[in-house]
Order: C-alpha cells, then structure tokens, then sequence
C-alpha cells in the first residue's frame, strides 16, 4: 500500500471517530486542545489532509452516489431499503435518510476550520511560507467548492457556510441561499484557488489524490458548464487537455472487412478490439487506481477492516442480489445498443463485464478485480474517481455543440465536438448507429443527444447521470424538459411513469427535500417549494 494511502486512511479514522453527522450540530472544539494544536505548518497539513480523508466517509460517498445515480436510468434497487424503491417510483418525502446532509457539512466545516486558523499559524510559525499557506487555503477552498456544488445541483438552495462552527454562542441558524448565487461565490473561489495550487507534487499518488490546477480547473468547468457559460467551461477543457499531464489509455482496434452473404461484396468494415488492452483499461481505472488520464479521484485504501465501505453496503450481493444493481433492461437495449451482424466480437468494451454484469445485474466497476473477471473481496476497496480526461473532452464537446447551436449551427464547432466524442467512441469500440455516425451539416440537437448518450456509456455509476439528464433537460429554460420524461420511462415502474412524468413538469421536484430533521433543527430553513405539504 502507498505510504499516501497510508497516511490518508490513519488520519480518516481519527477524523470519523470525532465528526459527527448533523452539521448543525457539530461540537465546538475544545479551547484547550485548539490552542496547543494550531501551532505549525504541520499541525495546518494534518488538518488538510484530514480534510480529504473525510470525503471516505460512509455516509459521504453513499449521498454522493445516491444523488448522482438513483433517480436516474441505468441503476435500479434490489434488495433494496423501502426509502431507495420509494426514490425510484418518485415517492420521495423529507422523512428519508438518503437526503441528510450532514456528512457534507461536515467536511465543509473542516475546510473553513483550515482557512480560519491557517493565518494565525503562519504567525506562530516563521518556517510557513507565504505559497504553502496558500497551497493549503486552495486545496481546501476547492474540496469546499466540491461539496457545494455537490449540494447546490441536489437540493438548489441550501445554506451558504463559510465559518467554521466553533463556538456555542455563534448563531449557527443559517438560511438558505439562492443556488445560482452560490454558484457565482464557487467561480469566484475558484478562480484564484486554481493559481495555488500545484501543478504537479512530484509523486503521482498525490497528483491524482490531491487538488492540482487541473482538478481544480476541471470542478470550474464543470461548474460552469452547469451554469450555462459554455465559452469559459470550453477554454477550461481546452487548457486541460492541451496541458500534456493526461492521456487516454489506448485500447488496439483491429478493421475487419464485412462481405454481403448474398453478394459476396464488401459491406463495410468493423473493429475487433485487443482484449488485452481493453482488460488493462479495466484495471487500470478501476482496480490499480491514479492512471494517466485520471485527474482527481478519491483515495480509498485497497483493503481496510474498520472503514466502512459504500461500495459494499450498496453493491455486494450479501443477500443473493446486492441492494443497488445495474439496470440491465435499458443498458443492454438502449445504451448500449448492440450489434446487428453475426459478428460477436463486435462490441463497445464499456458495457457488459466492464461496467456491469448482464446476467447478474452487478455493478462491475465497483466489484471486479478485473474485466469479467473475480468478485472482490468484501473489504477491498476501489478509488472513486471524480474527474478523467474523458470526462472533461466531452464536457468540452457539449460547451462547443452549445456555442454552435447559439451561432446559426458553426458546423466548424460541431466537427471539433463530434470529433472530440468520436475519440472516445473509438478507443471504447463503439456501436455504431443510424444516430452515432454524423455527417456534414450536422445536426446539433442529434449530436447533443450523441453527446449525452455517450456519458452515459462513459460514466455508468460513476454518481453523474441524474446530474447530465438534469443538466441537458433544463437548458434554455428547460427547453429539453423531454429528456426527464423519456427518463421516467426507464427508470421507475409502468406503472409510476405518468405520475412521476407529470412531477417532472414541476421544477423542484427535480431536486431533493431538505431533511426532516434539518428543518426541525434549524427554523431559518425554507423548505423545497414542492415538498411544502409535509410541514
């Protein structure tokens, strides 16, 4: 194991052993405790890394996957809890666990602890240089930014934070703040954090572990992509991907020629892919971790006895069918369209044995040790991984289609778009389709459909399709409010899909309720307009 994993995952048990899961009722810090701790640029490192180590918080990461992922189409409940099937058939009230907050707070609390205490150790401590201080006030401002947006894209108006909760007599009765302007308060931060932050700590562990200028420019695109700014998330990505620090792993493709039966004639070609490379892609992102197109991903340790693990609670089959599954169904006829010819080895690497089992309905990325390959076991541990090159070359292909729609169809910009999914498409061995394979003049809302599609095939479970659906669906004022609908067809019920459709046609049932218990804590809290009938 890394030493950097090592350390990461002794200071996560001193971190969780003392946090709490209700934000609003965090302990204040013992005055005595504080006073002896906050005195070295070490003591400041401790408390950053301590910082990461809470985002592999149980609780954490099953929100994370949660709000990403069980709304949308391609996972489905099993032997699930009734509160995860209620989700799924659209009956979701303040009452349930899965919209607490807390745990995100908490990591928000320990960032703004950092920025707080920092400057008054820089006093104390001559050897704190001026650039580590601000090193260290930038990677937490950007795990900070994480959250937020983590937050403002579940729930839309959530509470605004920016003091650490260290006293009793604070007024900790926050009130909601407008997402939009939360947002605008992440660029701003964001802004200046990714000039401190390193470009590279020499040691790749961290480079893919810790916040680097890329990663921190990435969550800026992403942001801005959300926002609409489609000008700055593309100059962002085009940054990234111009910077040289990534790359995607080659997958070998062989052109095979296809002869009609019936008139012996060349009908074209396909691809058969290098087995081996698409097995070495598998492990490479899912097994071994910190590969060279990933830009941040959070580092669990590869096995742990006491920390818990979200990826067991929710995918390992302990009861026969694991809680959270693949959903099959749509995966194998709708994402992952397959094949027409006899060809068997003709097939996209990224769905059945990588992404999920077809037969089994697992979730393989978080359960394989390889491609098709062995279970893990129980205690071992996949990285998560936040941000990829792949992730921000489509972010970038959608900012493009976007401007192109905006500029009277700029068929230049839809080229530089396809050809950026089309990169994609090709080292994954794609399908191709009547709908995949574009030509000139193109069509922009057929290659937006493309685009998004292709992010769903890229990032199956990776706790992003509710938040692209949503995305793409609510664009120029919910223009694309059919992408939800066509959304509910797949991802509840027949029963359920013209009463979860007809609440899509009310925009804040496209976010969360805030909590229960949040709101009973805290009476500043404006409950979610929809969810106003459970007061």
């Amino acid at each position: 194991m890394k030493n950097y994993q090592i350390i990461i995952a002794v200071i996560f048990s001193l971190v969780a052993a003392s946090s709490c899961n209700q934000w609003l009722e965090l302990k204040p810090y013992d005055g005595v405790v504080e006073e002896n701790y906050w005195q070295t640029k070490e003591d400041v490192h401790a408390v950053v890394i301590g910082c990461y180590s809470s985002l592999l918080n149980n609780d954490l990461m099953r929100r994370l996957i949660y709000w990403g992922e069980l709304r949308a189409d391609i996972m489905t409940p099993g032997n699930a809890k009734e509160e995860e099937m209620n989700v799924m058939r659209g009956e979701i009230n303040p009452d349930i666990s899965i919209v607490d907050w807390g745990r995100l707070y908490a990591t928000i609390n320990q960032c703004n602890k950092v920025i707080e205490q920092s400057a008054n150790v820089r006093v104390l401590d001559k050897t704190f240089s001026e650039t580590l201080y601000r090193q260290y006030l930038a990677e937490v401002t950007t795990i900070r930014s994480l959250m937020y947006f983590y937050l403002v894209r579940s729930f839309q108006n959530v509470p605004l934070v920016l003091k650490a909760t260290d006293s009793d007599d604070q007024n900790f009765y926050v009130p909601n703040s407008e997402g939009a302007a939360i947002l605008d308060t992440l660029v701003r931060h964001l802004e200046v954090a990714k000039e401190h932050v390193p470009i590279n700590y020499g040691n790749n562990d961290k480079n893919k572990g810790r916040i680097t200028r890329w990663s921190a420019m990435a969550l800026l695109a992403d942001i801005y992509l959300w926002q609409g700014n489609y000008a700055a998330c593309r100059d962002l990505c085009t940054q990234i991907i111009g910077s040289g620090q990534f790359t995607l792993i080659p997958v070998e493709r062989e052109q095979v020629e296809v002869i009609d039966e019936n008139t012996g004639e060349n009908a074209g070609y396909v691809h058969h892919v290098n087995i081996a490379d698409a097995d070495y892609l598998f492990d490479q992102l899912f097994v071994t971790g910190n590969c060279i197109e990933s830009i941040f991903e959070l580092q669990f340790p590869k096995t742990h006895e006491t920390l818990g693990n979200p990826f067991d609670d929710l995918f390992y089959p302990f009861s026969g069918r694991p809680r959270m599954m693949a959903n099959t169904e749509v995966l194998d006829g709708t994402i992952f369209p397959q094949y027409e010819g006899d060809d068997r080895e003709v097939f996209d690497i990224r769905g059945n044995n990588f992404s999920y089992k077809s037969g089994t309905g697992y979730v393989w990325k978080f359960l394989g040790t390889g491609r098709g390959s062995t279970m893990r076991g129980s205690r071992e541990f996949p990285h998560w991984i936040v941000y990829r090159l792949p992730d921000i070359m489509l972010m970038k292909a959608e900012a493009l289609n976007q401007i192109a729609l905006q500029s009277d169809n700029n068929q230049q910009m839809m080229s530089e778009a396809y050809d950026l999914t089309v990169q994609i498409r090709n080292r994954s061995n794609a399908v191709e389709t009547p709908d995949t394979k574009l030509t000139v003049p193109m069509n922009g809302k057929t290659l937006e459909r493309l685009i998004l599609n292709e992010r769903a095939r890229e990032f199956a479970f990776e706790g992003k399709r509710w938040f692209d659906v949503l995305r793409f669906a609510r664009r120029d004022n919910y223009a694309n409010r059919f992408y939800l609908m066509e959304m509910a067809i797949n991802s509840t019920t027949p029963d359920k899909v013209a009463s979860l459709q007809t609440k899509y046609n009310n925009n804040w049932f496209h976010y969360w309720p805030i909590g229960t218990s949040a709101i009973n804590t805290n009476p500043n809290l404006t409950q979610n307009d929809f969810y106003s009938q459970f007061k």
